[in-house]
């Protein structure tokens, strides 16, 4: 697969959607099994904040038909994207948690998701207190992102490591706070979150499709490049998009790219 960097605004957006629907595809058993393991099928009503293009809540849509779904996001393409995906207990909203004119009640649900949002803001401790004054009681709160400490190649590899740099780059300038999900563990503890349980299920050579994992490693590498402002034709860039195609493709490598997954729940 090829593309260019410097492709149109309209080519890069098609790009990041077909991303995010293969990150639903390899990681959604995962991500789905922690949700049950962590009471999913107790809510009533789930939020999804920040839904982006919404594939990941109306595949729980559909596995949950007796839970109303709702997925926010301030931005109109991502909740118009949504809402052309027609199922009976999923809709989407435009909203903006910190507008001064919103009015979107957070006590309707007892079950808030946050998959891959934090790694995209950085005011997250803000948005975890708001969450804690006004959501409502008992709910639990659910948190899928990176976490790059969690980044590994056996045997070690210098163009991996450049892959972990780009990816902590973006995260040091976007997500200051939580640098993605690395560090939103204390920031729920500040907040007095109870019953706050960890895992991490990386993506990894071990558990996923070789074909599948490069695919996705490629484009997380043309994601992350574009988005950090990086010229067309980076050498680095080509240098690890290389790595990827030849050298983990090829099974020399083990890799794990890192995923934490946080349940955290507000008791009465």
């Amino acid at each position: 697969m090829t593309i260019k960097l410097s492709s149109p605004n309209n080519e890069f957006h098609s790009f990041i959607e077909d991303h995010l629907d293969l990150q639903v595809k390899i990681s959604y058993t995962d991500h789905h099994d922690f949700l049950i393991r962590h009471g999913i099928q107790n809510c009533s009503r789930v939020l999804d904040v920040g839904t982006g293009n919404g594939t990941f809540v109306v595949r729980l849509a559909k596995d949950h038909p007796g839970i109303n779904f709702v997925g926010i996001d301030k931005r109109s393409q991502c909740v118009e994207r949504c809402r052309s995906l027609v199922t009976n207990n999923f809709e989407a909203i435009q909203v903006d948690m910190f507008h001064s004119n919103s009015s979107f009640d957070f006590s309707n649900f007892d079950g808030i998701l946050m998959r891959y949002f934090f790694l995209h803001v950085d005011h997250a401790m803000k948005i975890l207190a708001l969450l804690k004054r006004v959501a409502k009681r008992p709910s639990t709160i659910w948190i899928i992102d990176l976490d790059w400490s969690q980044f590994h190649c056996e045997p070690r590899s210098e163009v991996f490591d450049k892959l972990t740099s780009l990816v902590k780059d973006f995260c040091s300038k976007i997500s200051k706070e939580t640098l993605g999900g690395q560090n939103v563990l204390p920031l729920l503890e500040k907040l007095d979150f109870r019953n706050i349980v960890v895992e991490r299920t990386p993506f990894s050579t071990r558990t996923i499709p070789i074909e599948e994992l490069v695919l996705y490693l490629r484009q997380e590498t043309i994601c992350y490049s574009r988005m950090s402002g990086r010229p067309a034709n980076d050498s680095e860039t080509t240098e690890i998009l290389r790595f990827v195609d030849e050298e983990v493709s090829s099974g020399k490598f083990n890799i794990s790219y890192g995923m934490i997954l946080i349940s955290a729940e507000l008791s009465i």
